[in-house]
């Protein structure tokens, strides 16, 4: 029907004004007389939104890199918050994030440090008390920092994406990360002064109080140097010196640490995870690494020492006077080292080292993951002696490599641990869960698992779901290596020493190696195992 009377359409959108005017009145008087209930309705709403999106797979990118977290998942809090957990703030945000006894946790980004609590929403920076909206959590043994943190006090700018389910961090004060001055001693996360006396052993002191220092100030472990010494598989003199390789060998192998007051025969008390090797002389990375992780074992030349000697980087100054130095050196700063001399040495067994020094850091590790010790029920590995040597193929920039293991029991494959010989490098894992001969390493499947780490070293990857093998079943775990540099050997190998300081057993594993993933070479018959290790649950 057609309306063409005029003073009829005046009429009806007179009649319609009013309708809208009055209803605009009734809806603003009953959001003032239900106040308290509109604000209800807003937090429910909240509440079935972030529940709708933690059904999701929620992605994080700090500084459009995608962040993964180690342990945990992100999840959304009924304030809409973004939890994060403890481990991605100390990888992908550049912040230390400190668990103390008891119930605190300390976030420091640059000269920024954020005092919280956990089950508190409020936080103290910098000696000021703030409101946190949203509150510390601690979920299934993980500690979530909400998002809320970054963005209003440590200098992110945060965005959330509802079609892909995506929130993203980016830092907006990049270079800012680090403050001036940083130092154990003033934080809690010095250990115990050690002295190790006349044997030559400082490799064994100052690879355990980095780990000490890693596990500080949540947990406060001295560790028996004595006990890591005996059992790092080394069988020459003690006085004849040693390295960071014996360490690494004892601790992979989960042969410790174990407690200083066992005389040499306690429980392990730890499993060492990822630990990774830094860059030649980097100091910004090594400063990175102690603010984040823990101590850095490094190496330097005493002039009143006969070889090198190894110390742990706790600390440094920016602003530390060049004049302090009994040597001309051309600018302020310095690193502050933990010595293995005992408390007389230096003050109490700290020494600054110059910014400018030649003979520090060529050779330089931090333990980066060190977990309790019911983190696996099982390791199955043939390289005690750790990695000692390398193989792959010329002008090639991929190489695998496998082993082959027996199951003990009924189990379920969780993860697989082993070395990135160079840096910058890509990996795929594959599981073989019935392994019927060396064909069955060429038809493995999809990888359960990829990774890629900027540095070298020791790493542990989780698996995308737990695999199943029965006891007495053969299964193979294969690794496919990957760096852009052709030039690269990217398979790690236990072989023996050439001065016979170390004893390989070739008869507890089945490695092998391959240039394209289809034809394979046993690494026995070529007098090495392959360092791969596989970590299982039992079922």
């Amino acid at each position: 029907m057609k309306i063409r009377n005029s003073k009829l359409i005046k009429a009806l959108i007179v009649i319609c004004l009013v309708a809208f005017i009055g209803g605009f009145f009734l809806v603003t008087y009953q959001q003032v007389e239900q106040g308290s209930a509109k604000i209800e309705s807003d937090s429910d709403f909240a509440k079935i939104k972030a529940e709708s999106i933690n059904k999701k797979n929620i992605i994080l990118k700090v500084n459009k890199k995608t962040a993964y977290p180690a342990e945990g998942k992100y999840f959304m809090s009924e304030n809409m918050n973004l939890m994060i957990p403890s481990d991605v703030v100390e990888k992908y945000l550049n912040c230390a994030c400190l668990k103390y006894k008891g119930d605190t946790v300390v976030v420091i980004k640059g000269n920024t440090k954020a005092n919280l609590k956990i089950d508190s929403d409020k936080v103290k920076v910098n000696g000021s008390d703030y409101d946190l909206k949203e509150k510390v959590m601690k979920k299934d043994g993980v500690i979530y920092i909400p998002s809320s943190l970054f963005e209003n006090y440590l200098g992110f700018a945060y965005n959330w994406d509802n079609d892909t389910y995506t929130a993203s961090l980016t830092d907006t004060a990049l270079g800012n990360a680090l403050p001036t001055r940083y130092n154990y001693a003033e934080e809690g996360r010095l250990p115990k002064v050690q002295d190790q006396g006349q044997e030559g052993t400082c490799w064994a002191y100052a690879t355990l109080s980095a780990i000490e220092s890693s596990l500080l100030p949540n947990e406060n472990y001295e560790f028996s140097r004595k006990h890591l010494v005996n059992y790092s598989r080394k069988l020459s003199s003690n006085k004849n010196g040693g390295d960071y390789s014996l360490s690494m060998a004892y601790l992979t192998a989960w042969k410790g640490p174990v407690s200083d007051n066992s005389n040499g025969f306690g429980k392990v008390k730890k499993h060492l995870q990822s630990a990774q090797f830094l860059t030649p002389k980097d100091q910004e990375e090594m400063k990175r690494m102690v603010f984040k992780y823990g101590g850095v074992e490094t190496s330097i030349y005493l002039q009143d020492s006969e070889a090198n000697h190894d110390v742990v980087v706790v600390g440094w100054d920016d602003n530390f006077p060049k004049e302090n130095f009994p040597i001309n050196v051309k600018r302020d700063g310095a690193f502050i080292c933990l010595n293995s001399w005992g408390k007389d040495f230096g003050q109490n067994g700290l020494f600054y080292v110059s910014y400018d020094c030649v003979a520090f850091g060529e050779v330089s590790i931090c333990y980066t993951q060190i977990d309790d010790v019911d983190n696996y029920d099982n390791i199955y590995q043939s390289d005690l002696c750790g990695w000692t040597g390398i193989m792959g193929y010329k002008n090639q920039s991929s190489a695998y490599f496998a082993n082959v293991f027996k199951a003990k029991s009924d189990e379920s494959i969780k993860a697989v641990g082993f070395y990135a010989t160079e840096e910058n490098s890509d990996f795929e894992v594959f599981v073989c869960g019935q392994y019927k001969g060396v064909n069955s390493l060429s038809t493995r499947g999809r990888a359960v698992a990829k990774a890629s780490y900027d540095n070298k070293g020791f790493y542990t990857i989780n698996l995308d779901k737990p695999y199943s093998i029965k006891k007495g079943q053969k299964f193979s775990i294969i690794v496919k290596a990957h760096n852009s540099n052709k030039k690269m050997r990217l398979v790690p190998v236990e072989t023996p020493s050439k001065s016979g300081t170390r004893k390989v057993n070739l008869k507890d594993g089945e490695g092998y190696i391959s240039s394209d993933g289809m034809n394979w070479s046993s690494t026995e018959k070529q007098k090495c195992n392959v360092c791969l290790k596989a970590y299982t649950d039992k079922r």
